[in-house]
């Protein structure tokens, strides 16, 4: 170990700090070289899935202009039906009233 006339550290124990704060650096540097790996694997899963949808979309509508006709088509259609359903609505409530009216009618010629 060290000469007890010494003062501070043995050589011994200098030698295990120094190890253990490089295998803390080695470790440190393995880690960050392990992330960006897979930050770049993650890249490449992302770039392949958007290739992979862009083949789909080519192989069921031809090209991407006809996907978003489809889409285009889909909200017009849903649009309309909408205001066909808000049409209904308003004709349903006019029979409602109308229909109330009557039952008070008959109601009052029965007194």
């Amino acid at each position: 170990m060290g000469n007890g006339n010494s003062k501070g550290l043995s050589v011994n124990a200098k030698t295990i700090i120094l190890l253990i704060l490089f295998l803390d650096v080695g470790f440190t540097v393995k880690m960050i070289h392990k992330y960006n790996e897979m930050k770049d694997a993650g890249f490449v899963r992302e770039k392949t899935f958007a290739e992979n949808m862009e083949k789909r979309v080519m192989k069921a509508f031809g090209s991407a202009e006809g996907a978003q006709k489809l889409v285009q088509d889909a909200v017009l259609q849903k649009q309309e039906a909408e205001k066909i359903a808000a049409s209904l609505r308003t004709e349903n409530a006019a029979l409602k009233s109308k229909n109330r009216q009557l039952t008070e009618e008959n109601e009052k010629l029965k007194q």
